[in-house]
């Protein structure tokens, strides 16, 4: 523990269990005695000594339903009291009045001496009560000491900001993102600061303190700046966005979205077709991307299927299409936060929204300022399972059979770099039955529409590179494809459940994070391989919540949960397994894990970067096996870095429940578990948990195959834990003269 640390702040990180535990006990104690005065006033009076006439009756039960007030406060404050201090000063000075007005009354003979004991008891409180508020004051005077002030440079720029706005993103310059204004707070601290001042700095609300640049956009920023020193260019370039189609799983998009804007990339167009209308619609409407993210979670999906009136489906071969619009108008757009006149109005970026002409058999991009309800609508009805939205005498429906994404479009309007958020599948494997091959018709001629326009991005670039004048371009069109790995779940697959809203969510934002961490300047080369997704679906896949007090400033995760004034820390993961068979075969059983986190210090919502999953890996200790994750978060533009581990071992006692639903964490400062440790604390499977876990594991393989992947990963797991607990129940079962029961061995 850090030496310069107060002697409040060292009783408060060693003590703080017992600390929060006297201070609840302190709120029950005013609370029951403040009740016991409001209807027993008399009682209690006559027990002091003291008069208990009507009038003195009356004015004791006001003070005792004041302490009703302030224990309760008092209690209130305990559930989070970084969150409301204010609670802690008003409840101790109560009790400094308490203790001085008992003392006098016994001095001018209104109570009995032995009032002192209550006297004694509130002067006790009191200090308990305000030391604890002096705590937390201590850490907020720590921030606003920190907290930078706006500096002034030599040219006259006010703040840091002229120099972030030199810094150059992936084929230009980039502008900062919210936070990134001023300079960092380590770049502020004397490099001779004290142990204290950095140790509560830890402890300090981010949110309060200025940051640098994430180190993976500091990476992706030099290496663009090469690019376009190079190219002697050093204008920002125009970027478009492309939000091609994808049924609901278009969620997906919200991430990827969230993604590109946290790297602090600004879009002049965004393009919309098909199921990208609904990402586009959202984003033109004022949403910010986490905004969008946390709408899609709390979407009942269901909410999308409208049927038509009864009576259409007594003739089925008469059917305009298999269900209406009807909930996504009412109950999907409303809930997404689409709104069509804001729409219009806005002027962040220009859109355009793609519809067919069925008379014309033509794509129309129609500009964000003309769009309407109509036309959003038809941008989506898909033929077959929603029908044509009539307007001005046309038919207007979904432009997917023509083209899932509008490049072009992007071109004529002058982009020089174009990003494609793409969720259309594009694998050698060919699916069987009626509904599969229709989506194999849609890949078709999605994909092959987007090959056909990149070959005309294709044929620019080479007039360009030879010198011909293109108008609107000086330089070639870059183009950057962003992808998941391997085919996302189908429409049905999302509706049933198998795969939710924040899973899609957060693999968009890792498949994102994972292209700019590589992400050429120059863009993709512009052949079919760009859409192909080389590996399969995944054998196995099932969702974790875990969720405990973590507390920031320690490093021991039984010190940080027990602290009172640690925080829940909530993971929400999405653990996926491609190959079964290799999975079972690697020594570490390492799976891919893609998350969100809660932490209201750093935030009530933070995507994850990178996630790690290890079944079980070996230790020197053959009785010991470790299960690990591993979570790379940014809050604030710093990297955060979650290492939790389920130790499993045969200790004396029931502990195989404990050791398998306990993760005992450590938070560091930075981009992996070689950081400094800035919390720590222990997260928790509950009941509810865990049987949601189990419900959520679902094999993308058919039939039998399925139910083989399903218990292959149930045999791995019950299996290492029966080598591990097994032993010593048997003997102790011998030692009592019992047969044990269990697997031969």
């Amino acid at each position: 523990m850090s030496p310069g640390l107060s002697r409040l702040e060292r009783l408060s990180r060693t003590h703080g269990r017992e600390w929060r535990w006297a201070l609840a006990a302190i709120g029950w104690i005013t609370v029951v005695s403040g009740a016991v005065q409001m209807f027993l006033p008399g009682t209690e009076l006559r027990l002091l000594q003291a008069d208990a006439s009507a009038t003195p009756s009356h004015f004791f039960r006001i003070v005792g339903m004041f302490m009703v007030l302030f224990g309760g406060l008092l209690l209130h404050g305990l559930h989070e009291p970084r969150a409301n201090p204010a609670a802690f000063l008003w409840s101790g000075l109560q009790k400094v009045g308490a203790c001085l007005m008992v003392a006098l009354a016994v001095a001018l003979g209104l109570l009995s001496p032995l009032s002192l004991g209550v006297a004694a008891f509130d002067a006790l409180s009191a200090a308990l009560v305000l030391a604890f508020y002096v705590t937390l004051r201590q850490r907020e005077q720590v921030i606003s000491v920190l907290k930078p002030h706006p500096e002034v440079g030599a040219g006259g720029d006010t703040g840091p900001l002229s120099a972030a706005s030199q810094v150059t993103g992936i084929a230009g310059p980039l502008r900062p993102s919210r936070g990134e204004g001023a300079l960092a707070a380590s770049e502020r601290l004397p490099r001779g600061g004290s142990s204290a001042s950095l140790a509560l700095l830890r402890e300090a609300d981010p949110a309060e303190v200025a940051v640098p640049l994430a180190a993976s956009q500091r990476e992706a920023v030099a290496s663009s700046a090469e690019a376009s020193s190079g190219a002697g260019e050093a204008a920002e370039p125009r970027r478009s966005l492309i939000l091609a189609g994808g049924g609901m799983r278009v969620a997906w998009q919200s991430g990827v979205l969230r993604a590109l804007t946290d790297a602090g990339l600004d879009f002049a167009h965004a393009d919309g077709t098909s199921g990208g209308i609904i990402t586009l619609a959202m984003w033109q409407s004022g949403l910010s991307p986490a905004e969008m993210c946390e709408r899609w979670r709390t979407l009942r999906v269901k909410d999308f299927v409208s049927l038509m009136p009864l009576d259409a489906y007594a003739q089925p071969w008469k059917l305009d299409a298999l269900g209406d619009a009807d909930g996504i108008v009412e109950r999907v757009f409303p809930h997404l936060g689409i709104d069509v006149d804001a729409v219009r109005k806005s002027r962040e970026r220009e859109g355009t929204f793609n519809v067919c002409d069925f008379g014309r058999k033509t794509n129309e991009a129609v500009p964000h300022t003309d769009v309407d309800l109509d036309l959003l609508v038809a941008g989506i009805s898909l033929p077959l399972f929603m029908p044509p939205v009539p307007k001005d005498g046309r038919l207007y429906l979904d432009s997917v059979w023509i083209q899932d994404a509008n490049v072009m479009e992007a071109v004529r309007r002058g982009a020089d770099e174009v990003w494609i958020a793409w969720c259309i599948g594009n694998t050698p494997e060919y699916g069987a039955g009626f509904f599969r091959q229709y989506v194999h018709m849609i890949e078709l001629s999605a994909n092959g529409a987007l090959f056909a326009q990149l070959e005309q991005v294709r044929e620019l670039n080479a007039r360009i590179l030879a010198g011909e004048s293109v108008p609107g371009h000086s330089r070639p069109i870059a183009v950057h494809l962003i992808r998941p790995e391997r085919p996302l779940p189908l429409d049905p697959d999302f509706y049933a459940g198998h795969v939710t809203a924040a899973s899609l969510i957060d693999l968009g934002y890792s498949d994102a994070c994972r292209y700019l961490s590589t992400a050429d300047a120059r863009g993709l080369p512009l052949t079919p391989e760009i859409t192909q997704m080389t590996e399969p679906a995944p054998d196995l896949t099932f969702r974790e919540t875990m969720s405990g007090p973590l507390a920031l400033g320690t490093s021991a995760p039984e010190e940080g949960a027990h602290d009172g004034r640690s925080t829940p820390f909530t993971m929400h993961c999405t653990i996926s397994i491609d190959d079964m068979d290799a999975f079972v075969r690697d020594p570490s059983h390492a799976a891919r894990l893609v998350a969100h986190v809660q932490y209201p210090p750093l935030g009530e919502d933070l995507p994850v970067r990178e996630g790690s999953f290890n079944l079980f890996r070996s230790t020197d200790d053959p009785g010991t096996k470790i299960m690990s994750y591993g979570l790379r978060f940014q809050a604030h533009g710093r990297d955060y870095f979650l290492d939790g581990t389920k130790t499993l071992h045969d200790d004396p006692g029931p502990d195989l429940w404990r050791d398998t639903t306990r993760l005992y964490c450590h938070l560091h400062e930075g981009t992996d578990a070689r950081a400094p440790v800035v919390g720590a604390g222990i997260l928790v499977l509950g009941m509810r948990e865990l049987l949601q876990l189990v419900t959520s594991m679902r094999s993308s393989r058919p039939g039998a195959e399925g139910v083989k992947a399903v218990s292959q990963f149930g045999r791995l797991f019950l299996g290492a834990l029966w080598d591990l607990y097994a032993p010593r129940a048997q003997t102790e079962q011998e030692g009592e003269g019992e047969v044990p029961h269990g697997r031969d061995g």
